[in-house]
C-alpha cells in the first residue's frame, strides 16, 4: 500500500509539473494584433523604450512575472451619448456627437503610461468629458436661435477645440468630429412651434385682408367701369341730341335762307319785269292808264260772274256788279 501511495504521489507531481510547464509556456508567448502596438511591464517597469513599441506578431515574456499592455492604433470612432450643455440665452439643447481619431506609434508609450493608470486604459473615458467640455464653451456663447443657421460654423469650432485639446492632453491625432444631433428643449420646441403658428395665422390673415382688397378693388372697378359707361352713353346722346339740333337748326336756317333768296329773286324778277313794262311808258301813270285803256278794250259787255258747284248738279251762276269805269 505504500508503494502504491508513493507512486500516486509521484504521479501527481509529475501531472503538477508538467501543468506548470504548459502553463509556464503558454504564458511565455502572446501576440500583437495587426490594429495594435504595445510594450511589458515587468515588476511595474516598462521594459521596452519609449520610441520602440510592441509592433504586431509574436512575442515572448517572462511568464507570471511580466504584463502585456496593448492599445488599438488604427482610426477608431467614438460616439458621444447625448448631453446637455446651455445657450447664451440660457436655452438647453442636447448634442450627440462622433469623434474620429488614431493614436500615432510615437504617442504609444505615453497614452499607455502618462495618461491615467499605467497599463491598458481605456482612452474613451478620458476623451468623453474633454469633448463635452470644449463643446459647451462652444454652445454657451451662441443663441438657440441661430443654432441651426450656424451648425457649420458651431460643429468647426467645436472640432478645432477638441482637436487641439485631446493632442495636447493625450498625445491622440484627431481625424474629424460630426455633430450627429442638435436637439433644442421641449419647451424652445413648443415656444417655436407656437410663433411658427402665429406667423402662419398672420400670413393668413394677411392673405385674407388682401384677397378682400382685391375683391373690394374688383367691385369699385366693375362700378367705375358701369358709371362711366353710363356717363359716355349719356355723353353720346347728348352730343346725338345737340348735333341733331344743330342740324335741324343749320337746315331751317339754310331753308329760310333759300325761301328768303327765291323771295328776293322772284320780287327782283317782278321788279324787273314790271320796270322793263314800265318804262317804255315814261312811268307808272302812263303804264297804268294804258292797262285801263286796255282792259276796256278787252270788255265784252257783259258783267263778271263766278260759278259754284261741284260739276255734279245745276251750277250756281252769281253775276258780279257792274264795273265802273272813269265816269260810267
Amino acid at each position: 500500500m505504500a508503494e502504491v501511495a508513493e507512486l500516486g504521489k509521484q504521479w501527481g507531481i509529475s501531472v503538477a509539473a508538467i501543468a506548470f510547464a504548459f502553463l509556464a509556456l503558454y504564458g511565455s508567448v502572446f501576440s500583437i494584433d495587426q490594429t495594435e502596438l504595445g510594450n511589458v511591464r515587468r515588476f511595474g517597469n516598462v521594459v521596452y523604450p519609449k520610441d520602440k513599441p510592441l509592433e504586431p506578431g509574436m512575442h515572448f515574456k517572462i511568464p507570471f512575472v511580466d504584463i502585456v499592455d496593448k492599445i488599438q492604433v488604427t482610426l477608431q470612432t467614438l460616439n458621444i451619448p447625448s448631453f446637455d450643455v446651455l445657450t447664451i440665452d440660457n436655452q438647453k439643447v442636447s448634442i450627440q456627437e462622433n469623434f474620429n481619431y488614431t493614436i500615432p506609434k510615437e504617442q504609444v508609450y505615453h497614452v499607455l503610461y502618462e495618461v491615467g493608470g499605467s497599463g491598458n486604459i481605456d482612452i474613451n473615458e478620458q476623451v468623453i468629458p474633454v469633448t463635452k467640455d470644449r463643446t459647451a464653451r462652444v454652445l454657451a456663447v451662441q443663441n438657440m436661435v441661430s443654432v441651426n443657421g450656424n451648425r457649420e460654423l458651431i460643429q468647426t469650432q467645436i472640432e478645432q477645440s477638441v482637436t487641439k485639446a485631446v493632442e495636447d492632453l493625450f498625445g491622440i491625432k484627431a481625424h474629424s468630429l460630426q455633430i450627429a444631433a442638435i436637439t433644442p428643449s421641449a419647451a424652445f420646441m413648443a415656444s417655436i412651434d407656437a410663433a411658427t403658428q402665429a406667423k402662419n395665422a398672420a400670413i393668413q390673415a394677411e392673405h385674407e385682408l388682401r384677397t378682400k382688397q382685391f375683391q373690394a378693388q374688383q367691385v369699385v372697378a366693375t362700378a367705375k367701369g358701369q358709371a362711366d359707361a353710363v356717363i359716355e352713353r349719356a355723353r353720346g346722346e347728348a352730343e346725338s341730341i345737340r348735333l341733331n339740333a344743330i342740324g335741324a337748326a343749320e337746315a331751317t336756317r339754310v331753308a329760310a335762307e333759300a325761301e328768303k333768296t327765291r323771295l328776293v329773286l322772284t320780287g327782283e324778277g317782278q321788279e324787273s319785269s314790271l320796270t322793263a313794262q314800265i318804262k317804255p311808258f315814261g312811268n307808272v301813270d302812263k303804264y297804268l292808264a294804258y292797262q285801263e285803256t286796255q282792259a276796256k278794250l278787252k270788255w265784252n259787255g257783259q258783267q263778271p260772274m263766278i260759278m259754284t258747284g261741284n260739276g255734279a248738279g245745276t251750277n250756281l251762276v252769281v253775276p258780279l256788279p257792274a264795273m265802273v269805269g272813269n265816269g260810267r
